[in-house]
């Protein structure tokens, strides 16, 4: 079922004010000069992917989802920027003719490979359209699967060797601000790596009970076991970027829902555990770069036990992700 997240949003994470001007042309007044943006790298790049998705017509060898993903990915990811053509400095670029497959392992190259270096606050639909293209996409063509994860891993390890190479441990205020504002968003980051520890745990717990109820040899059973692995690693990077005293102690159980008492009740279950777990990175997503890989993860896994999830949040406004019931 191709249903959007089943759990309450906690957060809209939204593009800066500037990149949400570079939407819209309007109210430009010709007779002065107005204040074109210059796009940023990963600006750039969202208006490259927007010039796929409007070059890209669903063909024969596509999924039977193409053409109703691709007006959803379309919406997600916004227009294409185009300046007034009086004030265009250069002729304005133009993308391929493509089917959806060639549009997906396009925009997951491009995305996947600059992974490390997204910002501007569109990690989320960046990542979010990326991935799901690259599933839906990978039904009718695995190798894109294949080629996406290495590029994610790439992209985590490079991000986790730039953080390694600043100081990540300032004190209050050490960064120019304000002490109090330097407290407030320490204070954030702790409830949403506390969120994300707590959910990951959670799933774990969720996976040996869910796995039982599953064939030995069934590639449910399997995924399950693996997810476990992929879990206690998040949650040991979530401790590590707490610590000891900031961390939240682990619950004794979680409720389960539903509980899982055979195969249909334990494959609703991975798929609410990973709708959680989703809802609980779009915080972190927001502005880190080495979620993505989290994310990537959790997406994968969910396509095991349904069909892949085009996208893992909704979008109002272009680049605006929210995770709803």
């Amino acid at each position: 079922m191709r249903s959007p997240l089943t759990r309450r949003a906690l957060l809209t994470v939204g593009v800066s004010g500037v990149s949400l001007g570079l939407l819209s042309a309007c109210g430009l007044r010709l007779d002065t000069d107005p204040d074109i943006p210059t796009l940023d790298s990963t600006q750039q790049l969202r208006n490259r992917i927007a010039r796929i998705l409007s070059s890209t017509t669903p063909g024969s060898g596509d999924p039977e989802t193409a053409g109703e993903d691709l007006a959803a990915f379309t919406k997600a990811i916004g227009p294409e920027w185009n300046p007034p053509s009086e004030f265009a400095t250069e002729p304005a670029p133009t993308e391929e003719d493509r089917t959806f497959v060639q549009a997906a392992e396009a925009v997951s190259q491009a995305v996947f490979e600059a992974s490390s270096r997204l910002g501007s606050g569109l990690i989320p639909v960046l990542a979010d359209v990326a991935t799901g293209m690259t599933l839906v996409a990978g039904e009718k063509k695995p190798e894109l699967v294949g080629t996406a994860a290495e590029l994610i891993r790439a992209g985590a390890d490079d991000a986790s060797d730039t953080d390694k190479g600043e100081d990540g441990g300032k004190s209050e205020g050490a960064d120019g601000s304000d002490g109090d504002d330097a407290t407030d968003a320490d204070d954030d980051r702790t409830k949403v790596f506390n969120a994300i520890l707590d959910q990951s745990r959670a799933a774990a717990y969720g996976y040996e009970r869910l796995a039982v109820n599953l064939e030995a040899k069934s590639a449910e059973r399997k995924g399950a076991l693996a997810r476990l692995e992929s879990l206690g690693s998040l949650s040991g990077q979530m401790l590590e970027a707490l610590g000891e005293k900031k961390a939240d102690p682990n619950a004794s159980a979680w409720k389960l829902d539903p509980t899982p008492t055979d195969a249909q009740s334990a494959k609703e279950l991975a798929l609410n555990l990973e709708d959680g777990l989703a809802s609980a990175l779009l915080p972190w997503l927001g502005g880190d770069t080495s979620a993505i890989l989290r994310l990537w993860e959790s997406a994968r896994t969910r396509a095991i036990f349904a069909q892949p999830q085009p996208l893992r949040f909704e979008y109002g406004e272009a680049g605006q992700a929210e995770a709803k019931k």
